[in-house]
């Protein structure tokens, strides 16, 4: 995975994308719990209440090649503390080794604000370096967002409705127009 990288978010907040290590766990933890309902039902399809310790554990210790994750802060207004305010990650299959299950989530108060974009930019690319090529996500079927973001750095392949409005699509990751991949990674 990549080192630190510095961003600028549409509102012009200055913050960093780095990957997720032990050290976040209580900060994953506390963001979890600021997520609102809908938001935590977007992301799990349903309204998960708490993460255990061992979930904890699993999501703070990516290795770098079957998990991969990256948190996006930004800086307090006087730069002394960052806040966290959005993850994103994937587990690569254990079958199918160049497919990734891919996972994002944005605290509600920064959504749209392009921290999908940035952290995109970071997974995608760390994940291509390591083999990984296309990406699996299960979605409501209405969740034009994440199909925006998924969509801006990948190229459907198939996509298969489960039951209640839920969908699971396969997408081809492919590098957007104007080189957003970090050139760094």
């Amino acid at each position: 995975m990549t080192a630190a990288r510095p961003v600028i978010l549409l509102d012009g907040t200055r913050g960093i994308v780095r990957p997720i290590t032990p050290a976040d766990r209580n900060a994953l933890a506390a963001s979890f719990e600021d997520l609102e309902s809908e938001s935590r039902m977007r992301r799990f399809l349903f309204n998960k209440n708490h993460l255990s310790d061992s979930e904890l554990t699993r999501l703070t210790n990516p290795d770098g090649v079957n998990h991969i994750a990256y948190g996006l802060a930004v800086n307090l207004d006087d730069g002394t503390e960052e806040i966290p305010i959005a993850v994103a990650r994937c587990f690569r299959d254990e079958d199918e080794k160049d497919l990734a299950e891919i996972a994002i989530v944005t605290a509600d108060l920064w959504q749209g604000n392009g921290a999908g974009v940035e952290l995109m930019r970071s997974l995608s690319a760390a994940a291509v370096k390591v083999g990984i090529r296309r990406w699996f996500a299960a979605m409501f079927s209405d969740n034009t967002v994440i199909k925006r973001l998924l969509n801006r750095f990948g190229k459907k392949c198939e996509e298969r409705s489960l039951v209640s409005g839920i969908v699971e699509a396969i997408y081809e990751i492919v590098e957007p127009p104007g080189g957003l991949f970090d050139s760094s990674s």
